[in-house]
């Protein structure tokens, strides 16, 4: 056994209950017919500055966790844990563990969810860089959308958006900082990061990616299969670069797109183009049609276009009740004028109420019918997340797309 100690120790944080995600462990749940946490463990196992990771899990799935470690044959996972009551309990638990290996304490401890699948290796490079500079660094991506300040779902403010960043993991720190900040901070923290701020460290950000998703609910995993869908055609040459939209080897590009809204009393319900008959309707800058967001958004981002909000801003108000229609439109015209024309859409609409199913062929038809997609071919899903969380609830509606462009001719 070597006795130089690893540079980069990982604690891989999986002791969530998951209650959002109804009965499935979102932990081993099985995506790209392998359990979730295997394709971080992948990584790590495959990154040359790793040298041990340990793997907390829940009391109800430590065993199920040291199945997934024997079956893909992770030799740099050095223990499976139970973790605490907390996640920053988990992370210390982890953190105690590597700090007492025979080989010594790494000089860099990485801190990853067990929940997001898509970390990668040039993500990890770009963490440990940061990292070697400041101390601390946290992975992220600039904040896209319109962010509002709302006490009691009363608006205040709406803060300037730029110059702000949704936080992910990997987050990296040279080892004694963390544990430095674990030692001092007892309240309860968001992150790793913020207890670092809390003693007066500084914590720096490097580029984490709209791929690096968390998956909380069932249609967080059905997305995550679309990513990985994606990124397996890219491999293959027939997929674009990681990121909201990239050119393929075939010239064809992908693009994801994902909506939601509330559900406000009075009919009728506007999905697809199509007027349904229900007793809510989708509460909306626009007519709310969540499907029809998803679609325009997905379009945009294969075409490297930015995102619906800046595209089509709630801020407008010639845009109060039109018709979202004009938005899917728009997005093919402007991807039109870049060179690309939309090929093939599929959408899924996440809903527990109304029953949607025998609605589908006249959306599928609505949506053909829109200007640029003409000769798209165009499929419709309905799903529901089995009375989990808001949508389960009945509260709202969401719906996800994935839009395939190919070069104009």
């Amino acid at each position: 056994m070597s006795t130089v100690p690893a540079r980069i120790g990982v604690v891989l944080v999986a002791a969530g209950k998951g209650s959002r995600m109804g009965d499935v462990d979102k932990q081993t749940a099985l995506l790209g017919g392998e359990p979730v946490i295997s394709h971080s463990l992948k990584v790590f196992e495959s990154y040359e500055d790793v040298g041990a990771v340990v793997l907390v899990m829940s009391v109800d799935n430590v065993e199920a966790g040291r199945r997934v470690v024997r079956d893909g044959s992770f030799s740099k996972v050095v223990d499976v844990v139970i973790g605490g009551d907390r996640r920053q309990d988990s992370v210390k638990i982890g953190m105690n563990v590597l700090a007492t290996r025979p080989e010594g304490v790494p000089e860099f401890v990485l801190i990853h969810d067990g929940a997001r699948p898509f970390v990668d290796s040039e993500m990890l490079t770009r963490g440990l860089s940061a990292a070697q500079k400041l101390g601390a660094a946290i992975a992220a991506v600039p904040v896209i959308d319109t962010i509002k300040i709302a006490p009691h779902k009363v608006v205040t403010s709406t803060p300037e958006r730029s110059g702000m960043w949704a936080v992910q993991t990997p987050q990296i720190f040279r080892f004694d900082v963390l544990k430095i900040a674990h030692e001092i901070v007892t309240d309860d923290a968001t992150d790793d990061a913020s207890m670092v701020e809390q003693v007066g460290g500084l914590v720096g950000i490097f580029d984490g990616s709209y791929d690096n998703i968390k998956i909380t609910t069932p249609s967080d995993l059905e997305l995550a299969s679309l990513i990985l869908g994606r990124r397996k055609a890219e491999l293959n040459g027939i997929g674009g670069s990681e990121g909201t939209g990239g050119q393929a080897q075939s010239g064809s590009r992908f693009g994801i797109g994902f909506d939601g809204h509330r559900l406000a009393e009075g009919g009728p319900l506007r999905l697809g183009g199509t007027d349904i008959e229900f007793d809510h309707h989708l509460e909306g800058h626009s007519d709310g049609d969540v499907l029809l967001h998803a679609v325009a958004s997905a379009i945009l981002g294969a075409a490297g276009l930015g995102d619906l909000g800046s595209r089509f801003p709630s801020s407008d108000a010639s845009l109060v009740n039109i018709d979202s229609a004009r938005f899917v439109a728009e997005s093919a015209r402007l991807a039109g004028e870049v060179g690309w024309l939309v090929d093939h859409l599929d959408a899924t609409i996440i809903a527990q109420r109304p029953r949607l199913a025998s609605f589908v062929p006249r959306m599928v038809t609505e949506i053909g019918m829109i200007e640029g997609l003409e000769n798209a071919s165009i499929n419709v899903k309905i799903t529901s997340t089995d009375h989990a969380g808001a949508i389960g609830a009945g509260e709202g509606i969401a719906a996800q797309a994935v839009a395939t462009l190919i070069r104009a001719t």
